[in-house]
């Protein structure tokens, strides 16, 4: 596994943005993991929100935070108390389904649970406590707070660990595993030989690539499928932040691409880098969407160039 985990990362230090592929992102029918948006804003933390008995839960008092509460535990009575300087407040137990919210008895779908040393909260007691609209999207694998995410955006759980992106993706195929130093990478496949690649940054999501199958060597077919990922990501996004295509879409074939060199469009949404980039390399051409988050995209790229 170290030599397929020392060959990508070998081609990040090549080009430094990487060199990552594109596939739509879909997960398995039931994931156990969500991302959460917050206010629109992907929210970023250690403890991811997840599904059980088709339940919504958020870890409390990340969450609450975001929200502007402050969570304290009573250590005698066991009693978690998030308040907000609005006089708005909760408290609960682990274990207990009534919840006192702003000064009324409510009782929660399921159960109030500790995980992962931190208490879960079901999402509906979130839209009770503030009065913002929630929601969920099993397709998209996310969960909302407030705003309601774009249903066309692309999604990546951000922060959970290796196993919690494996149960979520469990209906692709996984080509290998293995890490070096503080980085980790998963490759999957799908049926129609797309590879996805994801990285991860001391046990966490960090970054990911989406790569379709290499089945041309003329530059025109890889420029054509760049300008169409590009068009699709603005549909989305807007327009990049920046752009180094020079080409002529109308004059495909005449186009020239040298070892190297490459087209590249960037955008930012909500925290995420999304990159695309057509690349000339010594054996033909790649064109790849790759993801990252901006929270640790420095610690991520010094991990990866220390690695030998």
């Amino acid at each position: 596994m170290k030599k397929i985990v020392y060959s990508i990362l070998m081609s990040w230090l090549a080009v430094t943005l990487g060199l990552f592929t594109f596939a739509p992102l879909t997960y398995a029918a039931a994931p156990s993991s969500y991302a959460l948006y917050v206010d629109g804003k992907l929210l970023s933390s250690p403890y991811p929100t997840i599904v059980q008995n088709n339940t919504t839960l958020v870890p409390m008092k990340t969450v609450l935070a975001e929200l502007g509460y402050t969570t304290t535990l009573d250590s005698k009575t066991k009693m978690i108390t998030a308040k907000h300087s609005s006089g708005s407040y909760i408290v609960v137990s682990a274990g207990s389904k009534t919840a006192k919210i702003n000064g009324v008895a409510v009782q929660l779908p399921i159960a109030v649970k500790a995980m992962n040393g931190t208490a879960y909260l079901p999402l509906s007691a979130i839209k009770t406590l503030t009065g913002k609209a929630i929601g969920a999207d099993t397709a998209q694998a996310i969960a909302w707070i407030g705003q309601q995410p774009a249903s066309d955006a692309m999604y990546l759980p951000w922060g959970i660990s290796p196993e919690q992106l494996k149960k979520s993706l469990a209906g692709r195929l996984l080509i290998d595993e293995g890490g070096q130093g503080d980085i980790y990478i998963l490759l999957y496949q799908d049926s129609a030989m797309n590879e996805e690649t994801y990285i991860f940054y001391n046990n966490k999501l960090a970054k990911a690539g989406f790569s379709p199958p290499a089945t041309n060597d003329q530059l025109a077919f890889y420029i054509g499928f760049y300008h169409g990922l590009v068009q699709n990501t603005t549909e989305i996004y807007g327009e990049p932040l920046s752009n180094t295509a020079t080409y002529d879409k109308d004059h495909l074939e005449a186009a020239s691409l040298a070892d190297g060199e490459f087209y590249m469009s960037v955008w930012e949404s909500d925290g995420t880098k999304i990159i695309a980039l057509l690349k000339a390399t010594n054996q033909g051409y790649a064109v790849n969407l790759q993801l990252v988050d901006m929270s640790i995209e420095t610690q991520l790229n010094a991990a990866i160039a220390a690695i030998k």
